[in-house]
């Protein structure tokens, strides 16, 4: 196919209004044939399509039928190791949610880390006992004045009520192309397709859903350069996102279960690799302790030592 060559004319206008007041040059008017440019950026637009589809499917596939069967299978053939290893892993995210919590309270509150522990701990210990049970601590907003307490939720307010507009009214428009309900016949890959923007509207993911709703936008005749050129730009983003999470399923052992041959070699192969999962989570479980610990060491001298400066006030020179 030859490519068609891109049309420029020049008009030279001698009116004042096109003379540098300073060089006395003209500036020419240039009319550029546009078709070549829409060309490229629709052929660019189309690409990214098919490229999202492709790593959508795959991404699709694992987390839907090759993780939840290899999952079934470790649980029924290595029960002891998988709940020991749950049993960490939730130890390490409450520990984890723990640091986050005191990291914020020595922020808000200015103080040392040593002593939002220190604090933040008595009030867990205090609630605990007063309801039986733990709750869960917001983000301190003590520091805060009422006035901008309040400008600060309003804020809030309004941007998650545009988001949840945006998430809606993009949910609408693909489920008037994907609902099975609107459409008598439906393809395995837009039902594919329907079950991920169900997921995303579930996940609050606009981009995702934005991109799934492109997906279906085959005809570019009737859109203007600049809507092509956001509509990439999106889905571009998701591409980069989506791209990085298959990548990181592909060296998860559950990749290409489905096909795979389990005999006791592979067994044993995934047996070494859950022991070395353990070793590595009590490893890091171990090393949060440790740092827990220290906090509280140190937040118990220093509210030994302030007892103390208390003691020597009160008995004077």
């Amino acid at each position: 196919m030859k490519r068609e060559k891109l049309t420029v004319r020049s008009f030279h206008k001698s009116s004042p209004s096109f003379y540098s007041s300073k060089t006395g040059s003209s500036f020419p008017l240039v009319c550029v044939d546009n078709k070549t440019i829409r060309r490229s950026w629709e052929t660019h637009y189309l690409n990214l399509q098919d490229r999202l589809e492709e790593v959508q499917s795959k991404l699709h596939h694992f987390m839907v039928y090759e993780k939840p069967t290899y999952t079934k299978w470790v649980e029924s053939t290595f029960p002891k190791e998988t709940a020991e290893l749950k049993k960490i892993e939730s130890a390490i995210a409450d520990i984890k949610q723990l640091i986050f919590e005191i990291e914020i309270d020595s922020l808000f509150h200015n103080r040392g880390i040593a002593l939002s522990c220190h604090f933040l701990l008595q009030k867990r210990k205090k609630k605990k006992g007063a309801n039986g049970r733990e709750e869960k601590r917001e983000a301190p907003v003590e520091d805060l004045s009422p006035a901008d307490q309040g400008l600060s939720a309003h804020k809030e307010r309004d941007r998650k009520a545009s988001h949840e507009t945006k998430l809606k009214t993009a949910f609408r428009a693909i489920a008037r192309l994907l609902h099975p309900d609107a459409n008598h016949e439906i393809s395995p890959e837009k039902m594919e397709r329907w079950y991920a923007a169900q997921m995303a509207y579930k996940a609050k993911d606009l981009e995702l859903l934005e991109s799934l709703y492109y997906l279906e936008e085959k005809q570019l005749d009737s859109l203007p350069i600049a809507l092509i050129q956001k509509r990439i730009a999106i889905l571009d983003k998701t591409l980069h996102k989506k791209t990085r999470e298959l990548e990181s399923c592909l060296g998860h052992p559950a990749w290409g279960f489905s096909q795979l041959q389990v005999d006791e070699q592979y067994t044993k192969k995934i047996k070494g690799w859950m022991n070395e999962k353990i070793r590595e989570k009590k490893k890091e479980l171990f090393l949060l302790n440790k740092k827990m610990k220290r906090w509280k060491q140190e937040a118990k001298w220093i509210m030994a030592k302030k007892k103390g400066d208390k003691k020597l006030k009160k008995r004077g020179p």
